[in-house]
């Protein structure tokens, strides 16, 4: 079974659904010190955004919806998938994700900025 054909056949909709409980469960994982399983999970997550991105006007910005989700891990998810669709509000989320200091995401979210401002993470 692949999942990438499986990706193609759901709708934006239903990618916006299945990103968000997938990163749900990416924070019970990360809380749980289940690392193989986070990063299974994060896997999955990146193969949604390369999804979005490959449709027609690079669909990712369905993402968006998600910022100031009380998920702190579902926001951090959409805000980094967003940094090359619409750069000021992906990096507003990031800085939001921060000033909340709900770790370990605001750690990953300051981190993120931190090697975009330095020039080392270019989004694509």
């Amino acid at each position: 079974m692949s999942r990438k054909h499986d990706l193609k056949s759901l709708s934006n909709a239903e990618i916006l659904q299945l990103f968000e409980q997938l990163c749900i469960e990416q924070y019970d994982a990360i809380e749980g010190n289940e690392n193989a399983r986070a990063n299974r999970l994060i896997t999955r997550t990146f193969a949604m955004e390369n999804e979005l991105k490959s449709r027609p006007g690079d669909q990712r910005r369905i993402l968006m919806k998600l910022f100031g989700h009380p998920n702190m891990q579902v926001r951090l998810a959409a805000a980094r998938a967003n940094l090359a669709v619409d750069y000021l509000a992906a990096r507003r989320e990031l800085e939001a994700i921060i000033d909340e200091q709900w770790f370990p995401q605001a750690g990953d979210a300051g981190m993120t900025l931190w090697n975009l401002d330095r020039g080392f993470y270019r989004p694509t």
